[in-house]
């Protein structure tokens, strides 16, 4: 039996999740299902144990007529998927052509909404390093293509989507921080790195991470489609408790030894890399972040937070 005989779609669905085997796609799907919502799933492959009560659309985001069909029906799109990790060509692939063939299928079959997941990433780090705030007013990132493939595919997908929005689609955007929570880990290369029995910390440990536990950016997706935001808004999605890397360290790191490199002897080693230089300039530049916006026009704040969400993750994660 073919996969379209085996999951038929439903000529109408209020719901459609790109990503949806992803952390956060995931964890939409569950709150949706939760609230009651029927749900189309867009996955890459069929899971090992289907679930009754979804609907599900196979395929690859790069892939239009995949997209298409998962698109058809579908009244709101929450547009979570995209390429993690791999070469420029699979960014583009996953990421720039993914979008662009979600962007065409809410527009053929009208659509009621699409929210379309971006990232922090794409914001200017390096040119912003000690000046005022980051919000959704600060310059987006100039040098993409040294940043490294995620962000400069994040940046051509949130622009394509910021530019269907001009042309009149139903679009609101989402710029999340530093995800954790689930099977998302709150100790990314951000924070440190686990060498040996000790945690490696680029820098002195005092940079601001933009978290933000994921049920907390589920609340901001559901909020989005509940108030029904359609003009191209911009949100970013960050908890105002702000933590540095030590105080990640301190709080999920365990009883383990923490060795800080000196930021000028990381710059020196970052040279060895024609891009080096410029990527670490990113990575740690020292910004101050705020989600004001996000809280005046979605009325988001965050309901577990950080403390509680990395006291979440650790006991679902204990040994």
């Amino acid at each position: 039996m073919s996969l379209l005989a085996r999951f038929p779609l439903s000529a109408r669905v209020p719901f459609l999740v790109t990503g949806a085997s992803g952390a956060l796609g995931g964890a939409i799907v569950e709150r949706l299902r939760g609230d009651g919502h029927r749900v189309r799933a867009f996955m890459r492959r069929v899971p090992a144990h289907p679930r009754p009560e979804l609907e599900y659309a196979f395929g690859d985001l790069g892939d239009p007529v995949a997209v298409d069909r998962a698109v058809s029906g579908a009244d709101v799109v929450i547009h979570c998927g995209a390429t993690m990790r791999g070469s420029w060509p699979e960014h583009q692939h996953g990421t720039v052509s993914g979008t662009r063939h979600v962007i065409e299928a809410c527009t053929r079959h009208r659509a009621q909404q699409l929210v379309h997941i971006s990232s922090m990433s794409v914001v200017d780090c390096a040119g912003n390093s000690g000046n005022s705030a980051i919000t959704e007013a600060t310059g987006t990132e100039p040098r993409a293509d040294k940043r490294g493939a995620y962000t400069r595919a994040k940046l051509e997908a949130e622009q394509l989507v910021l530019a269907a929005a001009r042309r009149g689609l139903p679009v609101v955007v989402l710029r999340p921080g530093q995800i954790f929570g689930g099977d998302i880990p709150p100790i990314t290369g951000a924070v440190a790195r686990y060498v040996s029995g000790v945690w490696i910390v680029l820098g002195d440990g005092k940079l601001e991470l933009p978290l933000v536990y994921i049920d907390d950016v589920v609340d901001a997706v559901i909020a989005a489609t509940t108030k029904k935001l359609t003009n191209g808004e911009l949100f970013q999605i960050i908890d105002p408790h702000h933590l540095t890397q030590d105080d990640v360290l301190r709080l999920a790191g365990g009883n383990r030894r923490v060795l800080r490199v000196p930021r000028a002897i990381v710059f020196a080693l970052g040279r060895l890399s024609p891009s080096g230089v410029y990527r670490l300039r990113s990575a740690l530049a020292r910004l101050h972040y705020e989600s004001d916006l996000a809280e005046h026009g979605l009325g988001w704040k965050p309901r577990v937070g950080v403390h509680e969400g990395l006291r979440r993750f650790l006991d679902e994660h204990r040994s």
